[in-house]
């Protein structure tokens, strides 16, 4: 049985996810050899920038909702890598703060410019600082259009 070759829609959606995508797959490929996973790492990334965020602060750093960032930091919670500790002036808040363990993970605090060497190889600073600027005008597009600004 052969497989008929589709040509796929020029989508923009489709290319950002298709792009996505790839740039996840490099992303874990790195960060698999260091026992992270990337939604973990945006967190060491915070933390390691700002020492006792809370759940929500992390929760707006990284795009996910408190619940999920919740999770992510219990699963680094059990890994050592973060602890919980209870707030001076605030009982009901909790800060959240690297163990010696994340802190000796932090020469990847810049991973970030890694990942965006691989993508934007063969790509001229004005290609890339213009692709930045793409990127962030569609992305306001889809906001003012949702209204979720």
């Amino acid at each position: 049985m052969t497989t008929k070759k589709m040509a796929p829609p020029r989508s923009i959606g489709r290319q950002l996810n298709y792009t996505a995508g790839a740039c996840n797959t490099v992303c874990q490929t790195i960060l698999e050899r260091y026992d992270l996973s990337l939604p973990q790492w945006v967190i060491l990334s915070a933390v390691w920038r700002e020492s006792g965020l809370t759940i929500g602060d992390l929760a707006a750093y990284s795009g996910n909702n408190a619940p999920a960032t919740s999770r992510i930091v219990d699963r680094m919670i059990d890994k050592g890598l973060l602890l919980r500790t209870p707030d001076a002036h605030d009982r009901r808040t909790v800060r959240i703060e690297a163990t010696k363990a994340a802190k000796d993970l932090s020469h990847l605090a810049n991973f970030y410019e890694d990942i965006n060497a691989v993508l934007l190889d063969g790509f001229s600073k004005a290609e890339a600082d213009m692709l930045f600027v793409l990127l962030e005008r569609a992305e306001q597009n889809a906001r003012n259009w949702s209204g979720r600004d």
